[in-house]
């Protein structure tokens, strides 16, 4: 955390605390929300008429795919714009809290954070318009969080979980009434680098899985970021002086994420009339790994309140994976088994398994909120309780052990659609293919499709 000279830090550190109100903290910064839904709203359609214009569509492949029409793609870069109209409106706003000594009176939005997002929306658009291998999109993920990094944005991340077991291993070794020495910054700044890059490769990813059904994605990242607003807003209300800037970042970007995300949900709720694509899906899960990364700026507890918040996305690639582990699939190979596509297997329209996810979402957003008010070690006994029983629970009603059907591309021929139309091949089910199969139009299919 940057926080200017230590002068600074010493006038700063004398201001007595105040507990602000909700509305005290959200009143200086609502016109970010509604900056970010008015552009995203507008610019959604007019990214769709590009996207046909262009001919970026989103084909059905009747491998994978749930759609049975073309839809347009660049949805993302609405979303996109609405953010960052919404990161820019802020800068126009004053501090909801500007005490004496305070170096500025407005919101500092870090550059890295807009640097690391511009990164991530143009790996995204050049994999929706061109393609991309899923090592190359992990690179650039990397980069972007190694650009947040290098600005000094998660690089303490860490400390919060480190301390107690550094405390604790240093009286087991020199004796219980033993002075601790400080956790070593070297120890803090390699494993602090290490949490956030895994945060946002694993947050851009996870989002990236989650896009599997129209409004699914977007509509879970809004409830996603309702929670976090909830918990910056709590934040800002109980934070002091020192923390003013980190305080309005936090409420900021969840209010311009809120509304990029509304402000395009009507055109991709089903039947979608665009989809985000990679750009949209990897965009919404690199901001909600920044709101991760600002959150264990504060302490261990408020990271796992918003792991949990998340949980959703994060439990259906824990699943993917082990779901391909278990079935000695590659890991990176696409399939039609998530968890929303097993759903819609078991009988649920699309609709109806987009709004059962809503409602999970609104759950384990509740459940993350409600650990603001626990001790860390209750808060993290209750993380590890809930995602064992959900991953057993899931393993026993075949979510996992379900094995793929598998056949040779030369004995498809001509009648592959026959095969999904006669119902062959189920709903959730992965057809394996080996080799590379023509459609009745002569296109190629490659196996195990992107």
């Amino acid at each position: 955390m940057i926080l200017g000279s230590t002068a600074q830090f010493a006038a700063l550190a004398q201001i007595p605390s105040k507990i602000f109100s909700a509305d005290e903290v959200l009143s200086n910064y609502v016109y970010v929300f509604c900056a970010a839904y008015i552009v995203a709203f507008l610019f959604t359609p007019v990214m769709r008429a590009i996207a046909i214009y262009y001919g970026i569509i989103d084909q059905p492949d009747r491998l994978r795919k749930m759609h049975t029409m073309p839809v347009a793609y660049l949805g993302g870069v609405a979303v996109f714009l609405g953010w960052l109209a919404g990161l820019v409106v802020s800068q126009y706003l004053t501090l909801h809290r500007a005490d004496a000594g305070w170096p500025t009176n407005h919101p500092i939005v870090r550059f890295s954070i807009v640097m690391g997002a511009t990164i991530i929306v143009l790996l995204g658009l050049w994999d929706d318009v061109l393609g991309l291998r899923p090592w190359m999109k992990i690179l650039g993920q990397l980069f972007a969080a190694l650009f947040m990094l290098a600005d000094g944005i998660g690089i303490r991340s860490a400390q919060a979980f480190i301390t107690p077991f550094w405390f604790k291993i240093q009286q087991f070794m020199h004796g219980p009434m033993a002075v601790a020495p400080e956790v070593p910054d070297w120890l803090v700044f390699t494993l602090s680098g290490l949490l956030v890059v895994a945060i946002v490769i694993g947050c851009c990813n996870a989002s990236n899985l989650l896009d599997g059904l129209d409004g699914l994605c977007g509509g879970v990242t809004a409830i996603i970021a309702a929670g976090f607003l909830f918990v910056a807003v709590h934040l800002a209300m109980i934070g002091g002086g020192i923390n003013t800037n980190w305080d309005a970042l936090r409420v900021i970007i969840g209010l311009a994420l809120l509304g990029a995300v509304l402000g395009f949900i009507p055109y991709n709720f089903n039947p979608a009339s665009i989809f985000m694509g990679d750009t949209g899906s990897m965009f919404l899960g690199y901001v909600c790994a920044t709101m991760m990364i600002l959150m264990a700026h504060e302490h261990a507890n408020w990271l796992l309140a918003s792991m949990v918040i998340f949980a959703l996305p994060i439990l259906d690639t824990f699943l993917a994976f082990a779901r391909r582990w278990v079935n000695k699939r590659p890991l990176f190979s696409a399939d039609k088994q998530h968890f929303h596509h097993q759903l819609v297997a078991r009988g649920f329209s699309v609709k109806q398994t987009v709004l059962i996810s809503y409602g999970l979402a609104c759950f384990f957003g509740l459940l993350g909120i409600s650990m603001l008010f626990m001790r860390t070690r209750y808060a993290g006994a209750l993380y590890l309780v809930t995602f064992g029983s959900i991953m057993v629970t899931a393993y026993k009603i075949g979510m996992i052990h379900e094995r793929p059907a598998t056949t040779e591309a030369a004995k498809l021929g001509d009648t592959t659609v026959d095969a999904f139309d006669s119902g062959q091949i189920t709903p959730a089910g992965v057809l394996e293919i080996h080799g590379d199969i023509a459609t009745p139009s002569g296109d190629l299919i490659a196996s195990n499709p992107h």
